[in-house]
């Protein structure tokens, strides 16, 4: 894998892998033929090119169906608002619910396009390379009221000097909603301790961005939960990490957090937004996973989320509770059998969950979509072969409180670039970009497995076991040679395998000439 065209990487020397798995037998969908086509694609980079102000996709799309739309517009796109016509009467959904859910909704549409331009781009590729991500996860802050021991961010009391202000904030809403990013999830620390939130809300509202909330629970009154509802919020995860209130407790570092999150869903609830729960597994929880979704069901949650343990921040302190790879596979295929039986919405940053829905489905069973959600039969198993697995600067990124962008949430020390110094679309295409991207550089089982497409192994979890960003994931059953080689070095704190390598660097793997070819 190239980082530049005088320099290549490798992934730091590993053993030679045995493959476990075997050739996936996938039939090609006809979509993607049609995607593949060079006529395709040039047709996608007119139709996403700006005209008028906004692209020529978007005003196809906002002029479908609508008697207020430029006449100009609707004779001008009049035959492709036929051929929209034609894929709609497809899938036997009414015109007017396709209006309102998809032509008419601007995050919908913002995917669509972002999408088309990246496909235009890069050419149909899998895993799916993208012009600007469908998902940025934005710690607005790093202020919470709460210390959990397991906190990736290591959040604190009081907001720290560095943090952006509000008039920076607003205008990081501005150069999202600018380069197509559809959807914002909203983190922290704790987002509702900051007095900018609401003033983000509200820009997130006019330029058509979805955003949704990542909270601990414990500030969702119903004062709040209204004026939520108000500003276009439709989705709110709240973190729950036991069922045993005195262990949440515990992990959370504040005497009855348990009661308040609780009674944040259901605030969350009785005001017609979504609700999620989201729970960390430590190697002490994790037998809990059956009744805690069992708990998920009995409040009637949309959804639950497993959150995929990273040793960083204060997490790395307590690397020797994380699940290993048998655990960790029975929690995947729980989450599975839950996804399959329906009634709740199921989400992992695992992404195994992906391959774990293929090795434990059949073609026609549900399908994890890594940041996409979730979809049924063999049509999700395309969409999942695209855009599924580990987004890491691929469809993903995110910002911390002072406007510096990682290529993931759970690398908060590898920065990307920084939003007070250069502009995000800057930021965004970058040599990492193209390296993350790339599954077939992979070291370990992650680099010949034929899961790949739907998985890639964790970045972060390899870079902060390994310091090789490339490396396989630990995590994964079929790298449990990785795992085994962890214990052996040092039961109670955190390991480092290939040491030298990523973090010092900067990129990932040793540099060496173009000659060279990859480990």
């Amino acid at each position: 894998m190239y980082i530049s065209n005088e320099t290549r990487t490798r992934t730091a020397q590993r053993p030679n892998i045995v493959k476990l798995t075997q050739p996936l037998d996938l039939e090609r969908h006809p979509f993607e033929d049609y995607l593949s086509s060079p006529l395709t694609r040039k047709f996608l980079l007119w139709a996403t090119r700006l005209s008028n102000g906004r692209t020529r996709l978007e005003r196809i799309f906002t002029s479908y169906r609508n008697p207020e739309a430029p006449w100009s517009d609707k004779i001008k796109f009049f035959p492709l608002h036929k051929v929209i016509d034609f894929f709609v009467a497809k899938t036997k959904v009414s015109p007017e619910r396709a209006v309102e859910k998809v032509f008419h909704h601007m995050p919908t549409v913002r995917t669509l396009v972002n999408t088309a331009r990246s496909v235009g781009t890069f050419g149909l590729v899998a895993p799916q390379r993208f012009i600007a991500p469908l998902l940025v996860v934005w710690n607005i802050t790093n202020r919470c009221n709460l210390s959990c021991k397991h906190c990736y961010q290591d959040a604190v009391r009081r907001r720290g000097p560095e943090e952006l202000n509000r008039k920076e904030k607003i205008d990081v809403v501005d150069q999202l909603a600018d380069n197509l990013v559809p959807m914002i999830a909203l983190a922290g620390g704790e987002p509702l301790i900051d007095p900018d939130l609401w003033s983000v809300l509200e820009r997130a509202q006019q330029r058509g961005i979805y955003v949704s909330l990542a909270t601990n629970g414990t500030m969702l009154t119903k004062q709040i939960c209204e004026r939520l509802k108000k500003l276009g919020v439709k989705y709110m995860e709240i973190s729950l990490d036991s069922l045993d209130a005195g262990v949440h407790d515990d992990f959370r570092q504040m005497p009855g957090a348990w009661e308040l999150s609780v009674q944040g869903i259901k605030n969350v609830q009785a005001y017609g937004m979504r609700a999620g729960i989201a729970t960390c597994f430590t190697r002490d929880t994790v037998d809990q996973a059956p009744r805690m979704i069992g708990f998920a069901k009995s409040l009637k949650v949309s959804t639950f989320v497993h959150f995929n343990f990273i040793p960083v921040g204060r997490g790395a302190d307590m690397a020797h509770e994380d699940l290993t790879p048998e655990q960790r596979e029975r929690l995947l295929h729980l989450l599975y059998e839950t996804l399959e039986e329906g009634g709740l919405g199921v989400m992992s940053t695992a992404p195994q969950f992906g391959r774990a829905c293929m090795a434990f489905g059949d073609l026609d069973g549900m399908m994890a979509m890594g940041h996409g959600g979730s979809g049924k039969g063999r049509q999700a198993r395309v969409v999942s072969k695209y855009i599924g697995g580990c987004g890491a600067h691929r469809c993903y990124c995110s910002i911390q409180p002072n406007g510096k962008v990682n290529p993931c949430v759970y690398m908060p020390t590898r920065t990307i670039g920084d939003l007070r110094k250069t502009p995000f679309a800057e930021i965004w295409n970058q040599p990492l970009e193209a390296i993350l991207s790339d599954r077939e550089d992979r070291g370990d089982h992650c680099g010949v497995c034929d899961y790949r497409s739907f998985c890639g192994g964790c970045r972060a979890r390899a870079e902060s076991y390994t310091g090789d960003v490339q490396a396989g994931d630990p995590g994964c059953i079929y790298n449990s040679h990785m795992w085994n080689e962890i214990e052996r070095r040092e039961k109670e704190h955190l390991s480092v395998l290939n040491e030298g390598t990523a973090l010092k660097i900067g990129v990932g793997g040793h540099t060496e000439s173009s000659s060279s070819s990859p480990q």
